[in-house]
């Protein structure tokens, strides 16, 4: 596993329906729309944010984590039309022992059930199997979070289990996580070594 690459700088990323790269501050007002809306922080751990400012800082947390290797935020843009930040994708946890690390998406209401999600996580996946050499590809979600488990099981992702009561989440309390993964075996054709495909 590459980590070093995954962590060189931010790379570009072009999928069937989106591309994923860097935010940047011009994308200050979409992002507001993503991390202020209330509904989308229904399944995360942190509540939403109060501010544009406090959107900002997010933002800034998220460069801070680059730096030190720990995770890495890419927005999600459409291919076609508009340029215009609609979700993020996060990458965290890299493990190089394991060749892991975990999955996190979110989109702005106005872009789901439109195919943006499971293209941005179809992208994600290929880049992280066949550029950074990850063996496993892990995201823990709420049982109820039935949106990102379709999301998940379009892109082969495997249903292992749901833990129960395994994570203390600041705004939730205690809470059980329905934990999916996908390895590059689940994508290739059998008999096959080669390059893995969706």
């Amino acid at each position: 596993m590459k980590t070093q690459l995954l962590f060189s700088s931010y790379p570009f990323i072009s999928g069937e329906k989106v591309t994923l790269s860097r935010v940047t501050e011009i994308d200050l007002k979409a992002l507001w729309a993503i991390l202020g809306d209330e509904e989308n922080f229904r399944y995360l751990p942190s509540a939403p944010a109060a501010s544009p400012v406090e959107s900002n800082r997010r933002l800034l947390h998220a460069e801070q984590l680059f730096r030190e290797r720990r995770a890495l935020v890419l927005g999600i843009y459409p291919a076609q039309g508009e340029y215009r930040l609609i979700g993020l994708l996060g990458i965290s946890d890299p493990d190089e022992q394991v060749e892991s690390c975990a999955l996190s998406f979110i989109l702005n209401r106005a872009y789901t059930q439109q195919g943006f999600a499971s293209s941005a996580v179809r992208a994600v996946c290929g880049y992280l199997f066949d550029t950074i050499g990850v063996h496993r590809i892990q995201c823990a979600i709420l049982p109820t979070n039935y949106r990102a488990a379709v999301v998940l099981e379009r892109c082969r992702f495997q249903r292992e289990g749901t833990l129960r009561e395994s994570r203390l989440w600041p705004d939730k309390g205690l809470v059980d996580l329905t934990v999916y993964s996908l390895l590059p075996s689940d994508l290739r054709e059998k008999g096959s070594s080669g390059r893995v495909y969706f």
